[in-house]
């Protein structure tokens, strides 16, 4: 196959496998995990990744509502109470403790959820700072260093943590 055609067939067949997800009833974040294109049709994903290209299939279609929270329908965000669980849960501490937890467990992604709601209420906290460039360092060397789009991004969030 030339390469333009294989980008057309990649293309097509990841559109249709999100669309028999999405007809399914499966979350967008399964799809996101779950949808690869098979050997014939691998292409180097050198600035995207099909989990993306997934993502943004699925959000062209399906649009901004995802159906999973009525709060989608209004303009506050799940960030908007960050800073109740934190006070909660008795400040940073506890909430670092459990993203260093999950930074041990290999669960870098769930780390970055805690820590992101650390550093919106603490923005110098430097426990959380420390626990957020963990896991980044952690999401790089899994990455493979293949798209870069995605190792820019990681490097630069690990300089500026």
């Amino acid at each position: 196959l030339t390469t333009m055609t294989r980008v057309r067939d990649a293309t097509a067949y990841l559109r249709d496998r999100t669309i028999d997800g999405m007809n399914a009833g499966a979350q967008l974040w399964t799809l996101m995990r779950d949808i690869t294109l098979p050997p014939e049709l691998a292409l180097p994903q050198v600035h995207g990744k099909v989990a993306w290209i997934v993502r943004a299939i699925w959000e062209e279609h399906v649009g901004w509502f995802r159906y999973e929270s009525t709060t989608e329908l209004y303009d506050v965000p799940p960030s908007s109470v960050w800073p109740d669980v934190v006070d909660l849960v008795g400040g940073t501490g506890p909430l670092t403790e459990r993203a260093a937890s999950h930074v041990n467990a290999g669960r870098p992604l769930q780390a970055l959820h805690l820590t992101d709601m650390i550093l919106a209420h603490a923005p110098a906290d430097p426990d959380a700072l420390g626990v957020k460039r963990q896991a980044l360092e952690r999401l790089l060397a899994a990455s493979g260093r293949e798209n870069h789009s995605e190792v820019q991004w990681l490097e630069q969030e690990i300089e500026n943590s």
